[in-house]
């Protein structure tokens, strides 16, 4: 029987080596249990270990109460987000087929972006109720400026020679912006959508802490009426999981959209 290479083994002990980057984020997840459990030693009070805030999550999930907690605030944030985003990337569009039109609504559109967006929660309430109409339109809010700003800068620097070389041809203004424009903005939206998207989570929080009958926001909110400090951190772990899951989910669907740019891809990757 012959004996792996001299190469083979090589490769294998590099497949198997752990990058820098794992090395370096393991480190820093270290440092942080550590400067937690350094916390909660010194402030017991206010800060609950990390033993009790896994043993109130594991105690959610035998009760199956984090299922419907977890899925509210999820379903508020990806509604909303996929209306603040779904109008940010189409209005840029619309606005950009007139250079009139562009110039009314730009200034209106910067003024707007310093709006407090939280600060109108309360009014949302009172439009809405306290049921999920209320939650997804503030995460809308909170999510579309960033989309829209992104999608505009990217529909600006799409380069107007190639634009004139595909209207030579034939195009049609939606093709251009179809075929052209939109393969050009596609960058910026997906880097705007990963920067909304902790945005759509806090904001759907927000929401559930003013007046809420499920999600993890009501339970941080009763959980600290009650002076139940577990039940804070429970609820702060379980958003800080969503934030990374979410963000997992949106960066697989951005790599498997941008497979035709290498570039983007390799980006995406690293």
């Amino acid at each position: 029987m012959s004996r792996p290479s001299i190469a083979s083994s090589a490769k294998f002990r590099t497949v198997m080596a752990p990058s820098p980057l794992i090395i370096a984020q393991t480190a820093v997840a270290v440092v942080l249990v550590a400067a937690w459990l350094g916390a909660a030693q010194a402030y017991p009070t206010l800060v609950a270990t990390p033993q009790a805030t896994l043993q109130r999550v594991v105690e959610l999930f035998s009760s199956r109460e984090i299922v419907p907690m977890v899925g509210t605030t999820a379903g508020e944030a990806i509604l909303g987000l996929s209306l603040g985003a779904g109008l940010g990337v189409i209005l840029p569009f619309l606005v950009n087929m007139s250079a009139r039109l562009q110039a009314v609504a730009e200034p209106f559109a910067r003024a707007a972006v310093g709006i407090p967006k939280l600060a109108l929660s309360p009014i949302l309430i009172l439009w809405f109720g306290i049921g999920l109409g209320s939650k997804v339109v503030l995460v809308a809010l909170m999510t579309f400026f960033l989309v829209f700003v992104a999608t505009a800068a990217g529909i600006r620097s799409t380069g107007p020679n190639l634009v004139q070389t595909v209207s030579i041809f034939g195009a049609s203004k939606i093709e251009i912006a179809r075929e052209v424009v939109w393969n050009s903005v596609q960058p910026f939206v997906w880097t705007a959508l990963r920067a909304a998207l902790p945005w759509a989570i806090n904001a759907a929080l927000v929401g559930e802490f003013l007046a809420a009958e499920n999600g993890v926001g009501h339970y941080i909110e009763k959980s600290y009426n009650s002076v139940d400090i577990a039940g804070v951190y429970a609820g702060i772990f379980l958003i800080v999981a969503l934030v990374f899951a979410s963000d997992a989910a949106l960066m697989a669907l951005q790599r498997r959209c941008l497979a035709w740019r290498p570039i983007d891809r390799e980006m995406v990757l690293h």
